[in-house]
C-alpha cells in the first residue's frame, strides 16, 4: 500500500517533458520571430528608441503605456507582445510565470534618473524616471498587460546562460506549479546603448490545472496561434540565442 510520503516521492521522480512554444530574438536592426525574419531596419545613424518605436508600429497595437517605458521595459515589452501573439488578454493567467535575465539591471534608468538630482542647483527628482529604477519593473509592466498573476522573477547574472535560463523555467514549472513560463534574456547597456534580447514561451506537458486539461487551458490561454513545439534544452536553447 502506497503512503502518501511514497506518493510524493514518485510524483518527484516523474520528469515531464518541457518545450519552447514561441521564441523571438531582438538585436539592433533586426527581429526573428520563430525561425522567420519579422522585421528590420536599416536606419542611419541607428537610434535604440526610434528602432523600439518602429517595432511597436509594426505590431498595430494600441498601448499608450509603452511611450512611458524606459529602455529594459519597452524591449521586454515588445518581446513579449512577439511571443504572447493570439493571448486572451483578458482571462487571468495563475499558471504562467515570467523568468527574466541580464546583466545590466535597470542602470540605463538609473544614469537617466541620477541626471536629474546630482546637480543641487537643478534638482528635480522625477517621478517617472524613478519608477524603473528596478529591473524587476518590466516583468510588471508583462503581467498587467496580459493579466498574469504566477510566479515571477529577475535574475541579475554577467552573462547569458542557457543551463542557469533552462534551470529557472524547470524550477518554476517543477516547484511553482506553472504551466507555461515565458522566460528570457533582455538587457539594455547603459553606457553604450547596445542591447539583446531573447525571449521563449515555455510549456509543460500533464500539468493538471486545478481539473482542467492541458489541451483546455492551452486553447484558452493561446487560442488561434501555432506552436513550435521545440524541446526545451541547454543546446537548442543556446542555438536560438546565437541565431541573429
Amino acid at each position: 500500500m502506497k503512503t502518501v510520503e511514497n506518493a510524493k516521492m514518485m510524483d518527484l521522480s516523474v520528469k515531464k517533458m518541457n518545450y519552447i512554444k514561441s521564441y523571438c530574438r531582438i538585436v539592433p536592426g533586426r527581429v526573428l520571430l520563430n525561425r522567420d525574419v519579422y522585421f528590420e531596419s536599416g536606419n542611419e545613424p541607428f537610434v535604440m528608441h526610434d528602432f523600439f518605436s518602429a517595432i511597436y508600429g509594426r505590431l498595430k497595437i494600441e498601448y499608450r503605456k509603452f511611450y512611458k517605458m524606459d529602455a529594459l521595459s519597452k524591449l521586454g515589452f515588445l518581446a513579449s507582445e512577439l511571443v504572447l501573439d493570439g493571448i486572451d488578454r483578458e482571462l487571468h493567467k495563475e499558471y504562467l510565470g515570467i523568468a527574466l535575465f541580464n546583466r545590466s539591471a535597470s542602470l540605463e534608468a538609473d544614469r537617466k534618473y541620477q541626471q536629474t538630482i546630482q546637480d543641487k542647483n537643478n534638482f528635480f527628482p522625477s517621478p517617472s524616471d524613478f519608477v524603473y529604477t528596478l529591473p524587476n519593473i518590466v516583468t510588471g509592466e508583462i503581467s498587467i498587460r496580459n493579466k498574469i498573476y504566477g510566479e515571477t522573477a529577475f535574475y541579475v547574472i554577467p552573462a547569458f546562460q542557457s543551463d542557469i535560463l533552462c534551470g529557472a523555467i524547470e524550477n518554476m514549472i517543477r516547484f511553482a506549479d506553472m504551466k507555461y513560463v515565458l522566460a528570457g534574456w533582455i538587457d539594455v547597456d547603459a553606457f553604450s546603448g547596445a542591447f539583446s534580447c531573447m525571449m521563449a514561451l515555455c510549456e509543460t506537458e500533464g500539468h493538471d490545472t486545478n481539473g482542467t486539461n492541458d489541451a483546455e487551458t492551452s486553447q484558452t490561454y493561446f487560442a488561434k496561434r501555432s506552436s513550435l513545439m521545440l524541446p526545451l534544452n541547454v543546446d537548442i536553447m543556446e542555438d536560438l540565442w546565437e541565431k541573429t
